[in-house]
């Protein structure tokens, strides 16, 4: 038996176990509940514990919650993307500190038309309430899958890593990116969003590498907060 302390509750289960598993049978999971944070580090929900564990369990009120919530946004824009443009090349996608961008080589320029037209692809990927999944993979293995999904910035960001690096990605439906993580738990917590505007941007912010085009979006748990907060800016 292990012992998880939630702070309000600690919770006494077999190991391993899941921090949403152990919230869950400490009755501490609601639809608010995002990611968790475990010696400071912020964390997926799906993560496994095998030993005592202090966790906090976070929302969209804390910035760690905010951080994952965004970072999903982010893959789900991604994924619109390939649907509708598998030719598109992605590079990064990070979460921000009002929201999410992502960098993106396609010879599609993304007119406020057609993010309206990524942002429909969105709400079904949304819809689908998609499983993330996590895994690893070896260097090679990792350079090998990146190629064959021909997304060559991918494969270099994946070659600079340093040798001892664990390479990770994490997967909804048919869509794989390479990414450290966490995210949450299903596409379908993604409920508010707009993208906002495309922008040029350099690869890595270099002038002498290509120009991309930079995607920008909001994400929140409900419409009300996101329509909020874009009144106010």
């Amino acid at each position: 038996m292990i012992k998880v302390n939630f702070g309000e509750k600690i919770v006494e289960c077999e190991a391993p176990i899941t921090v949403y598993e152990a919230a869950r049978a400490g009755e501490l999971v609601s639809r608010a509940t995002l990611a968790c944070e475990i010696g400071g580090e912020i964390c997926a929900l799906s993560k496994e514990l095998n030993a005592d564990a202090d966790v906090k369990l976070l929302t969209f009120a804390d910035e760690g919650g905010k951080h994952v919530f965004r970072h999903t946004a982010s893959h789900v824009l991604a994924q619109a993307v390939k649907r509708l443009y598998p030719a598109a090349k992605l590079t990064i996608g990070p979460a921000i500190e009002n929201g999410f961008y992502y960098d993106i080589d396609s010879e599609v320029a993304f007119s406020p038309e057609l993010l309206a037209k990524i942002e429909d692809e969105m709400k079904k990927i949304v819809k689908e309430n998609l499983l993330i999944e996590r895994f690893e993979l070896p260097r090679e293995e990792a350079v090998k899958l990146m190629r064959e999904k021909d997304e060559p910035y991918k494969v270099q960001l994946i070659e600079e890593l340093p040798e001892d690096a664990v390479i990770s990605f994490y997967k909804q439906g048919e869509f794989t990116d390479l990414c450290a993580g966490p995210h949450l738990h299903s596409t379908g917590a993604v409920k508010a969003f707009k993208l906002t505007q495309c922008t040029g941007a350099y690869w890595k912010g270099d002038q002498n590498n290509k120009m991309l085009q930079r995607i920008y979006g909001v994400a929140f748990p409900a419409k009300d907060e996101m329509n909020a907060y874009l009144a106010a800016v």
